[in-house]
Formats: C-alpha cells, sequence, structure tokens
C-alpha cells in the first residue's frame, strides 16, 4: 500500500469517528445553544443570533457585575455561573421583537410542554421564563463529554496515545485553524471535507496529517461548545461578535415609546422615510411602498409577505402550523421560502433602520413593496 493510500484509510477512517457525534453537524451559529445551555437555541440564523448575543450580554453585566469587570462582552456570557437568569431576561425584551423565536423556545422547555408551570404564577414574565429554563439541559456538558471521548478515538485510531498525543500536533492543528479559510466553514461537517478532501492539511507531514485533522476538528467544535472557550477562534469564526463595552453599549435597546425618530430609505423611490415612536406612530415621511418595520423574526416576515394575495385560507393554515410545535419548522420554512420568492422577484426589499445617535434599533428592518413584475406575454410552446 503506498503512503498517499495509507493516508486517505486513516482520514478516512478518522473522519467516520468523529462524524458520528451526536452533535454533528455542530454550525458556527450554534455557539448560544451551549453558552446558554439551551437546545432550543439550535438553528439560529445570524440575525438572532446576534440579537441574543447583545440582549444576552447586557443582562449578564447587571446580574454578574463581578463576573464582567474587566472583560469583553462575549466572555461575560461564558463565565456566567447560571445562565437562565441571562436568557430569561434576553427572551422577555424580545418576546414582542422576535415573536417566533421566543414561542418556539418557549415549547421546547419542558415545564411549558406538559403544562405544569403556570404563568399566572409569576408576576414578572422574567421570573416565569427563569423557572421554566431552569437550570439548563446539560447540554453543553453532554457535548464536551462526548467530544473528549470522540477525539480519544479518533486520536488513537491515528496512531497517538489518546489522553496525550504529541504536543506537536496541537501546535500544528493551531496553525491549521488560523488560516482564513477553516474561519469560513459553516459547520463541522463542511470542516472535515476540508481537511480530509479540501487540501485543508496541505504542507502537513503525513504522518502527522491524520491526528492533525482530529485535532483541528476537535478545537474547532471546542470553541463552539465551550469546552474549552476559545474566545479568540470563535471570534475568527463569527466576527460580529467582536464589541467592547463602549460598543456594545451603543447597542441597548431603546426604551419603547420614547419620542425616537427612525428612518429608512426606500429602494424603489429612494424616500427617506421617517417614523416617530411614542405610544402611536407618527408620520414624519412615508412614501407608498413602506410596508411593515419589524425584524428578521418569520412572525414578522408573515406581516411582510401577506400583503402579496396570499389568500385567507392560507393564511388560517400557517396559523395553525404556528400553533403546532410539531410544525413549527414547517412554518418557518413556508414563510422563508415566501419572503425570498418576493425579494427575488423584486417585489419586496428591505433596508436597516437608522436612528441618529444610537445602534440601539440594529434588530429592526423596514420592508418594501415594489412594483409588480411585467407579465410575459404567453407562449404557446
Amino acid at each position: 500500500m503506498s503512503q498517499e493510500e495509507k493516508l486517505h484509510r486513516q482520514l478516512a477512517l478518522v473522519r467516520g469517528i468523529v462524524e458520528g457525534a451526536f452533535f454533528s453537524p455542530l454550525r458556527s451559529l450554534d455557539w448560544p445553544a451551549f453558552c446558554f445551555d439551551q437546545p432550543g437555541l439550535l438553528g439560529l440564523e445570524e440575525e438572532e443570533a446576534f440579537d441574543l448575543y447583545v440582549r444576552g450580554s447586557l443582562a449578564a453585566e447587571t446580574i454578574y457585575p463581578g463576573d464582567c469587570q474587566g472583560r469583553e462582552p462575549l466572555a461575560w456570557l461564558w463565565a456566567m455561573p447560571e445562565a437562565g437568569p441571562a436568557l430569561a431576561h434576553a427572551l422577555a425584551s424580545m418576546r414582542g421583537d422576535r415573536p417566533f423565536l421566543s414561542h418556539r423556545l418557549l415549547y421546547s422547555l419542558a415545564p411549558v410542554r406538559d403544562g405544569s408551570l403556570d404563568p399566572e404564577q409569576f408576576e414578572l414574565v422574567e421570573d416565569f421564563l427563569a423557572s421554566a429554563l431552569g437550570e439548563g439541559a446539560g447540554l453543553r456538558m453532554a457535548a464536551a463529554d462526548e467530544l473528549s471521548t470522540l477525539t480519544r478515538r479518533a486520536l488513537s485510531a491515528a496512531g497517538q496515545q489518546g489522553d496525550s498525543p504529541d504536543p506537536l500536533l496541537a501546535k500544528l492543528a493551531a496553525k491549521v485553524l488560523a488560516h482564513p479559510r477553516a474561519a469560513q466553514m459553516a459547520n463541522d461537517a463542511e470542516l472535515l471535507t476540508w481537511l480530509t478532501l479540501g487540501g485543508g492539511l496541505e504542507g502537513v507531514d503525513p504522518e502527522a496529517a491524520p491526528a492533525v485533522a482530529v485535532l483541528a476538528w476537535s478545537g474547532w467544535c471546542a470553541a463552539i461548545v465551550g469546552a474549552p472557550a476559545d474566545l479568540a477562534l470563535l471570534t475568527r469564526l463569527r466576527p460580529s461578535l467582536v464589541l467592547s463595552p463602549s460598543e456594545l453599549a451603543l447597542y441597548t435597546p431603546q426604551q419603547a415609546g420614547a419620542g425616537q425618530v427612525i428612518g429608512a430609505r426606500c429602494p424603489y423611490c429612494q424616500t427617506q422615510n421617517s417614523l416617530v415612536l411614542g405610544p402611536q406612530i407618527n408620520e414624519r415621511v412615508r412614501c407608498p411602498h413602506l410596508m411593515y418595520v419589524g425584524t428578521s423574526d418569520e412572525a414578522h416576515l408573515l406581516r411582510a409577505v401577506e400583503g402579496f394575495g396570499l389568500g385567507p385560507d392560507f393564511l388560517a393554515l400557517l396559523e395553525s402550523y404556528y400553533q403546532s410545535p410539531a410544525d413549527f419548522e414547517l412554518f418557518a420554512t413556508i414563510v422563508d421560502d415566501l419572503y425570498e420568492m418576493l425579494c427575488n422577484q423584486g417585489r419586496l426589499a428591505a433596508t436597516p433602520v437608522s436612528c441618529e445617535g444610537t445602534q440601539g434599533f440594529y434588530y429592526l428592518k423596514a420592508f418594501f413593496a415594489g412594483p409588480p413584475p411585467e407579465q410575459e406575454e404567453e407562449s404557446l410552446h
């Protein structure tokens, strides 16, 4: 057997071991699920994860000020002795901004699913949420144990001592992870493909390559599940997480109805729309294309697309999906597909909302309806 054939067999062997992890495929955007120890936070979109990061960090600073001092906001979250209280405050503030995310997460919690927790018994929604969240689901610990076990097994298969591999291998793995391509991988399955088939181990001694692949995979996954937390690598994977305390302060959600003036430019007629927030929203300037101001949450996206002739029966069907935990994914898929279709047709567009002096409305978008597409002539072919 040639050295190249031997290398391919060993890489296939270690890949077969590690890709059997219960958390695979592990997305780089899944880090909040492990940080807050809630499986219901798996599968977040980028805007959802960033919103949760901002609100969770602000809550952590209030609840655990001593643990936050002298650290960056991302470190505040990983250093929390208990994640539940901060997550409860974040979710309470997101109920109106991301209703479907809050709805979906609530129904992933056993006390809510089985009805054993009565929200009427709590004066504050934060207390209800904290009680429902409990002490966490053990996801982070389970992932850490799985990662440790599979790393040892894969290293043994690569000809190394599973508990004490050659220290040089860790340095080589760190060098591989420092490659710009490693930061572009959306999940660990893509990373494994790059490592084993895509040239990720180029320049690495073939004798060491299988073990280096294992340690690179293990280090990448460890940064996501926090086992241990590797903030330097995590911020390379998710650059939006690089925020200083002073930068984070700009994102503090603004008090509702305090008279702020928000604006958004229409992509169709270039009008600078201007709205004054108060007990009632007052329109300073509003073009005919502006439909709705909301977030990327599917419940808000539905509000943006329902004006395109969906019909009452179809909307009633979507509402039934929204009320059925078994159909949450179907609801989200249909709404997201409708939104993407309308955007691709040029009939719907979204632009960020701005407010002078603050980034506090970072989560809002203005949705605009454009002219219908030109009707093509009927063809007999």
